[in-house]
């Protein structure tokens, strides 16, 4: 039997997915300055590369980023199933 609040907060969750994903602007490029961390005036320049690991794992590596964390969840659940006792 399938609980009426459970169905309910998925359908929630699916609308609500399926209206950010409807008004996203996809596709519509506009001109911006590309991301730089290069100091403005009166500045210094940034002494870590941190801000730019950050840029290259958002922009150009976002779909290994996104598989990697996909595995990492799955080893996670595996190693939960694994660990937990059994029921005797």
């Amino acid at each position: 039997m399938v609980k009426y609040k459970t169905v309910i907060l998925s359908l929630a969750f699916l609308a609500a997915l399926f209206a950010s994903l409807s008004i996203a602007p996809w596709g519509q490029v506009e001109k911006q300055q590309p991301y730089t961390f290069e100091p403005r005036e009166g500045l210094r320049m940034p002494e870590s590369g941190v801000g730019d690991i950050g840029i290259e794992i958002f922009t150009i590596y976002v779909f290994p980023f996104e598989i990697l964390a996909l595995v990492l969840t799955a080893a996670l659940v595996g190693a939960i199933y694994i660990a937990r006792k059994e029921a005797t």
